[in-house]
């Protein structure tokens, strides 16, 4: 199941690029961005291509790319195994609604595109152009955003670019490759893969069984407190022992073991640390 699920996320991704329709070529005034100037980076779950000298921010649902000035960024964000059915105008609108930067969002426009079949789900695409601001600065943005849906679950992800709205039209020329390069390199981990508890016999009584579906449930009750953080967000955690403070990505929520693994000490967990 987890070799099925791996490949399943590797399709997905692999898929992402392919929708982006048309494209644009280079524009002379931004050659500091052009494509000879992209530096390829391999993260803990994905790998990326940008300029020099641009912020990264990785979870192990996704990547947030900024240009320095904060005029640019490009993303990928995945939400898996949610509770009930959504439409991907159901997840585009639940993204604007939960990341704690966007305010005032405004769909421009919305296309759908080709339905995919991976593996064994069956993934709905759109293609939308947003204009919202992001920590207050005016931003216009294009969003591929897909969902699959079974039994009674879905799974969702976002990938697009952003620039502030004076900008976008120069920005069209580099930004969709940057948002291409994004590629899922280990599936294995990604949306905590690994976390998940595998029955073996006897599926009626069977320990793991039991508390894979305790995990499971624990881990959801955990994700529905943290979306008002946001996607992608952090939750403030302390060690301990030490009392070191920690803002700890929420994708970092490990469900086999009902908390946030501490990087010093792998055998212990952080606690949280809501004032």
């Amino acid at each position: 199941m987890r070799l099925r699920l791996g490949k399943a996320l590797l399709a997905l991704l692999a898929a992402f690029p392919v929708l982006w329709l048309g494209g644009h070529a280079a524009d002379a005034g931004r050659a500091d961005y052009a494509a000879h100037s992209l530096q390829a980076q391999q993260g803990r779950y994905f790998r990326w291509s940008a300029p020099p000298g641009w912020r990264v921010s990785e979870s192990n649902a996704g990547v947030t790319l900024t240009s320095p000035d904060g005029r640019y960024g490009a993303s990928l964000a995945s939400l898996f195994r949610s509770r009930g059915s959504r439409t991907p105008n159901d997840f585009l609108q639940w993204v604007f609604g939960h990341v704690p930067s966007y305010r005032n969002a405004r769909v421009i426009s919305t296309r759908n595109l080709p339905v995919q079949r991976m593996s064994y789900q069956v993934w709905q695409f759109i293609e939308a152009k947003v204009s919202y601001t992001d920590n207050g600065l005016p931003v216009t943005g294009v969003y591929k955003v897909g969902v699959a849906n079974y039994g009674g679950m879905n799974d969702a992800m976002i990938v697009g670019f952003r620039a502030a709205t004076p900008d976008f039209p120069q920005a069209q020329s580099f930004l969709p490759q940057i948002a291409h390069s994004i590629v899922l390199t280990n599936a294995a981990e990604a949306n905590g893969n690994n976390t998940i508890l595998r029955p073996k016999n006897n599926p009626l009584d069977n320990t793991p069984l039991i508390q894979a579906g305790r995990n499971r449930d624990n881990s959801r009750d955990h994700t529905s407190e943290g979306q008002r953080e946001g996607m992608m967000g952090t939750e403030p955690t302390i060690d301990p022992k030490t009392g070191q403070q920690r803002n700890t990505p929420l994708g970092d929520w490990n469900g086999a073991r009902g908390g946030y693994v501490n990087p010093d000490r792998p055998d212990e967990l952080l606690q949280l640390n809501h004032k």
